[in-house]
């Protein structure tokens, strides 16, 4: 079967614009996600939610591959890694400093992002302290194990990446994204909300005993990506359907699989396959982080965190259902609080001007 008419299967009707690049992209994330998932359940990795979800990030949220890309996501593993050690190691004896440390952190990674060219360092970095601060917290954490695990699973991502975009190529050179034009007070509005909203969750999640609820640690750092409020509103709806198909689907997988979920032969096509739909669906939303990259990600930590079918993925799916849509509705509540805040004085205050 040829490459051509693999992409007549996948192109939807209507006047929904799927192109030969869109395409080529779907494939890539679908590939790179099912090689990820079958290293890391051959080699039983102790954190293989890193090297699933990270390379289905990257080639989702980073249509193109070159050494600025590569520079970025390597170089913001690596970081996060020698933060961790200081703030976790070193602070946490001090709880309020450390919390300090923590939000000047985030304030600065969400400033990269509100600025553009150093998005992606910006936003994985907020992705990986968020969850290793989350793993780090737990006394049984081995934090060699973890350390390596973040910098080796993100060299994968990045080879991964690599690989795909060398053999599935894009059919025509891709336009640069339109720039943004911001203002400072937006600047400083965008980096301090989602800055403070990030270290409320964080404190949260280091108060309690959440070690099970990293879907609702992701789903609640994914929807501040916008960094204002009406956007994460938005982002907060894409990710409650987003994380209900791809457990919806795993459920599916369950029962079609049944006694046999064992096998890898038979499972890696079903996982594949909810991988292509919910990347196709991505691709074809262009807005980021929204319903069918929710659905990959929720496909990937799930299985990532060393989860069969021949599990209890019943429970599974719907505690994870349930967590996702409390964590949302709280960060909104904050999100929302913090943006009022912010508004009431003119160097942080989030104001469009119309062109």
């Amino acid at each position: 079967m040829s490459i051509n008419t693999l992409a007549r299967v996948f192109t939807p009707h209507g006047n929904i614009v799927y192109t030969a690049n869109d395409f080529r992209q779907t494939l890539r994330i679908v590939f790179a996600g099912m090689i990820a998932l079958s290293i890391s359940t051959f080699y039983n990795t102790s954190y293989g939610v890193f090297y699933v979800v990270y390379p289905i990030m990257l080639l989702s949220l980073v249509p193109v591959f070159n050494r600025h890309v590569a520079k970025q996501f390597v170089f913001s593993a690596s970081l996060n890694c020698i933060e961790m050690v200081i703030i976790i190691g070193y602070l946490s004896q001090w709880p309020l400093i450390m919390t300090l440390v923590v939000f000047a952190l985030y304030v600065m990674r969400f400033r990269f992002m509100s600025q553009g060219p150093l998005f992606l360092f910006g936003s994985m970095g907020v992705v990986c302290q968020s969850v290793m601060l989350n793993f780090m917290s737990y006394p049984t954490t081995n934090w060699h194990t973890l350390l390596f695990s973040n910098v080796e699973a993100s060299i994968m991502a990045v080879c991964l990446s690599a690989l795909m975009n060398y053999l599935l190529p894009d059919v025509e050179p891709r336009k640069p994204p339109p720039l943004i034009e911001k203002n400072a007070a937006r600047v400083r509005h965008e980096s301090l909300l989602s800055g403070t909203v990030a270290t409320m969750i964080f404190v949260v999640f280091q108060i309690s005993d959440l070690s099970d609820s990293l879907s609702a640690l992701m789903a609640g750092v994914l929807i501040l990506f916008p960094m204002h409020y009406r956007g994460a509103v938005m982002s907060s709806l894409w990710r409650v359907v987003g994380v209900v198909l791809g457990c919806l689907y795993i459920l599916v997988m369950q029962l079609v699989l049944y006694d046999h979920s064992s096998h890898m032969i038979l499972m890696m096509p079903l996982i594949g396959l909810g991988l292509a739909f919910g990347a196709r669906l991505h691709v074809m939303e262009k807005v980021g982080a929204g319903v069918g990259f929710a659905s990959i990600t929720t496909i990937g930590i799930m299985f990532g965190q060393n989860m069969h079918p021949d599990g209890d993925l019943v429970f599974s799916d719907l505690y994870r259902i349930v967590s996702v849509t409390v964590a949302l509705v709280a960060t909104l509540t904050l999100v929302f609080l913090v943006h009022l805040f912010l508004n009431l004085f003119e160097p942080t205050r989030y104001v469009i001007r119309e062109p």
